[in-house]
């Protein structure tokens, strides 16, 4: 009913990053349902990368269509190394199905011994690289466009006339 893959065999104990890969099979579903995450003491994650809905308790709304869905999890702190589990709960109205990942989590000397998952890395790269038309009917409200401050230096007509340029 749910597939889930990470990129990466082993995660870095501080400063790491990971993308867990959610899959669910559209025959399984009969309704909507809410995937809940549940990340080790230590491990962080982001929204969803696909820009499907959370709730206020962080789960994830899925329809009957079937979906997948990728999560950057990520450290912020050292955290202790070793085996982490991560549980992945689809629930529905009638029931609710727990699947476990586990993930290695190792100092950054370890990392290059980590394998990679090419199919989950080539997800995340072709859902980075879609970015919403001006042709979607969609409402462009959720957007939010920042504009940078440009500074800028002022020098007082004063200080002109004054100033001594050491030329460091």
């Amino acid at each position: 009913m749910v597939d889930i893959q990470l990129a990466k065999s082993k995660m870095e104990n501080e400063e790491g990053m990971n993308h867990l890969w959610i899959q669910l099979h559209p025959e399984d579903l009969l309704q909507i349902s809410e995937i809940k995450i549940q990340l080790p003491k230590g491990i962080y994650r982001s929204k969803n990368l696909n820009g499907l809905i959370e709730n206020e308790q962080g789960h994830i709304i899925t329809d009957a269509s079937g979906q997948d869905m990728i999560i950057e999890i990520f450290t912020q702190d050292a955290i202790p190394c070793g085996e982490m589990t991560i549980v992945v709960s689809l629930l529905t109205s009638e029931a609710a199905v727990h699947q476990d990942i586990s993930i290695q989590v190792v100092p950054e000397e370890e990392m290059d011994t980590a394998e990679i998952n090419q199919h989950v890395v080539e997800r995340v790269k072709a859902l980075s690289n879609t970015s919403p038309t001006q042709d979607d009917d969609e409402d462009d409200s959720n957007f939010v466009y920042i504009q940078p401050k440009i500074l800028e230096q002022r020098i007082s007509r004063l200080e002109k006339n004054y100033r001594i340029d050491y030329g460091y």
